[in-house]
This record gives structure tokens, C-alpha cells and sequence, in this order.
């Protein structure tokens, strides 16, 4: 049977490894000195001062922690809410079966690029899968790098001089569509792509190059249009 003992203090107490007859231990009996019992009051003391006086920074509710970390995730990814563009073109990147791991962030900055030299997402998408299938380490045997497959022999000196990173994907993403967008302004649409593919007119075999080019990426826009009309015609 477990002993029991008595104290004025403490009342009756079981003896062994339990917390109560510790703490009668370290108190009544003294296995502390004074000044350890005053230096740990001092610590506690101090510990409630700061968390009281500051919670946001010590404590906080279990609402406040789930909110602090999902701000912290979304900023971390560098997302700022769910932006109906982008999700339309992340599911356009997922049919296309872009990598998983990057084809939000791919196709946020495909949207901010579009949104900000006025072309369309959906094009600058079309032409990111026949480049490099988005993969923004892809390199070509013609020295074009990148998700939107810079040329450097072209291109690589104006990058340079702008520090744009021309593997990081945002960088990669924004200097491809000044480029279409500089192109299909002085050509027109289709014209203005074959550009951005680097056609020479007065190359023969480049010209059939391109254009089969031009028609791949007229064949992925066009269907992703034809797609939109018929999801449209069915939620009506």
C-alpha cells in the first residue's frame, strides 16, 4: 500500500513521484534555498509580465495562431487570394500536364504579365507549352532558355543589362511578353508569333518552321476557346 504523508500546508498527500508531494518537497521540506525559490518567482513573475503585456507576440488564441500561419503559408508562395484568372489558367497548365509543384506560380505570372502588356493568358500560355511544355529550366539546342524559351544569342545582352534572371519564372515570363507583345504590335497576331519563334523571311526552311509552330499554338488557343464556349453554353 503507498504511504501517505501529512503536512499543515499540504494536507494529506501520497508519497512517491507525483506532482503533489514534489511540490511539498521543493516547499515544505526545502529542497530549495530561498534565493532559487525567490530566482524561479522572478522568472514566472516575469514570463506573465511580457506575455500579458504583449499577446500578439506570446499568446495568442487558437483562431489567432490558424490565421498568423495561413497568413505566413500564403506568403511564403507568394499568393494573395484566389485570382479567378489564374485558377482558370493553372486548370488550362494541369490539362497540358505542367508540373504540379510550380504551375500556380507559373500561372500567376503568366496573368500579371498578360494583364500588364495586354495579352491574352490564354496565348502566352499556348505559347509556354510549345516552347518548353513550362519548364522553366528548359535549355534548346539553339541557346533558348527558359519557360518562354528566350533566345540568348538575340536577347541575352538586353537581359543581361536589365539583371533579369532569365531562370526564374516571373523574370522569364514578363521578358517573353514584351517580346510577343513588341512583335505581334508591329505584325499583327499570328504574324507576331511566327516572329517570336525567330522567323526569317528569307530563309525557306525557317518559314515552314514557323509556321508549323504558329498552328501548334493556334491549335492549343483555339481549343481552349472552343472549350470556354461550350462550359459557357452548358451553365446557360
Amino acid at each position: 500500500m503507498q504511504p501517505f504523508a501529512f503536512c499543515n500546508r499540504c494536507r494529506g498527500l501520497r508519497v512517491g513521484c507525483n506532482r503533489r508531494y514534489i511540490v511539498h518537497c521543493l516547499i515544505c521540506k526545502q529542497w530549495l534555498s530561498q534565493s532559487s525559490k525567490l530566482l524561479i518567482f522572478t522568472v514566472l513573475a516575469s514570463f506573465l509580465v511580457l506575455a500579458f503585456s504583449s499577446p500578439g507576440s506570446l499568446v495568442f488564441s487558437d483562431q489567432n495562431a490558424e490565421q498568423t500561419i495561413q497568413e505566413a503559408t500564403v506568403e511564403a508562395a507568394g499568393i494573395v487570394g484566389e485570382d479567378p484568372a489564374a485558377l482558370s489558367i493553372d486548370a488550362f497548365l494541369n490539362k497540358y500536364k505542367v508540373d504540379e509543384g510550380q504551375r500556380s506560380r507559373i500561372a500567376s505570372a503568366v496573368v500579371r504579365s498578360g494583364r500588364k502588356y495586354d495579352v491574352d493568358p490564354f496565348l502566352i500560355a499556348s505559347i509556354m507549352i510549345v516552347e518548353s511544355r513550362a519548364n522553366p529550366f528548359a535549355i534548346s539546342g539553339s541557346d533558348a532558355i527558359g519557360i518562354m524559351q528566350i533566345h540568348l544569342p538575340t536577347w541575352g545582352q538586353q537581359a543581361d543589362e536589365e539583371g533579369i534572371n532569365l531562370f526564374k519564372i516571373e523574370d522569364n515570363v514578363e521578358f517573353g511578353v514584351r517580346i510577343l507583345k513588341d512583335y505581334v504590335r508591329q505584325f499583327g497576331l499570328w504574324e507576331g508569333v511566327k516572329r517570336y519563334k525567330g522567323w526569317n523571311p528569307e530563309n525557306p526552311n525557317s518559314a515552314q518552321s514557323v509556321s508549323e509552330y504558329a498552328a501548334k499554338v493556334q491549335r492549343i488557343y483555339s481549343n481552349r476557346k472552343s472549350e470556354t464556349a461550350e462550359n459557357l453554353s452548358v451553365a446557360n
